[in-house]
């Protein structure tokens, strides 16, 4: 009896087949995500969604106030209050953390998709 009830069980339990998808599976080759803190930037994000192309620029603000321009074109994997989760090759990971390292702020402007 207690084995039918078992089986039962089983048979009347939905199984639910989650397949969940890996951030690094919607990765391109040859590219990281990385996430620039909302702390790290002097401008707020633009409205932005999954897809958009984003340039950052790195500024010193001061008596030597400067701009270097440190990414183009980075994509956008998801925004929220908390900060940016960009889809980033070597040359533009590099930059921004060493544009960060040295004490600069980051503005993120949004590329035009027309």
């Amino acid at each position: 009896m207690l084995a039918v009830a078992a089986v039962a069980a089983q048979m009347t339990t939905p199984t639910t087949a989650t397949s969940t998808t890996s951030l690094s599976d919607d990765l391109r080759p040859s590219t990281w995500a990385m996430v620039v803190p909302s702390a790290w930037l002097a401008a707020p994000v633009p409205r932005v969604r999954r897809g958009d192309a984003l340039d950052l620029l790195a500024i010193r603000s001061g008596d030597k106030a400067y701009t270097v321009p440190v990414a183009y074109g980075v994509s956008v994997l998801s925004a929220d209050e908390r900060g940016l989760l960009l889809e980033v090759d070597e040359n533009d990971a590099s930059a921004i953390a060493t544009a960060r390292g040295a004490g600069m702020l980051l503005v993120p402007l949004l590329r035009s998709t027309r």
